[in-house]
């Protein structure tokens, strides 16, 4: 299993650990129809529509992403992403802040 493997596996298992929603591995149709894969989405945080995860040290494809695209884009490191840390990740999460419509989850604390 590769980094970006582990990257997806790592944010599925967010996912079920702290009750949130994400779709990994997420794509969207990039300016020019074609297909940008991202590790994942993650609904909720940093904006309204979500927060899309790459993958450091890849380019993040800015000149790909579609004209006022609504998601924040965050791009992280593998070396510390690869294994869910329910720490770290929350700490990650409290850093892009709630954007939901509903409570935060009960472990939120802000950014």
């Amino acid at each position: 299993m590769d980094d970006r493997d582990r990257l997806i596996e790592a944010w599925r298992a967010a996912a079920i650990d702290l009750d949130i929603g994400v779709t990994a591995p997420f794509t969207l149709e990039d300016r020019h129809g074609a297909a940008l894969e991202f590790i994942a989405h993650v609904r909720d945080f940093g904006r309204w529509s979500g927060t899309l995860v790459w993958m450091m040290p890849e380019p993040l494809p800015a000149g790909r992403l579609p004209f006022n695209v609504p998601y924040l884009v965050s791009a992280l490191n593998p070396n510390l992403y690869t294994e869910y840390d329910r720490a770290r990740f929350v700490e990650t999460l409290e850093s892009w802040g709630w954007a939901g419509r509903v409570d935060p989850p009960d472990w939120y604390r802000g950014p």
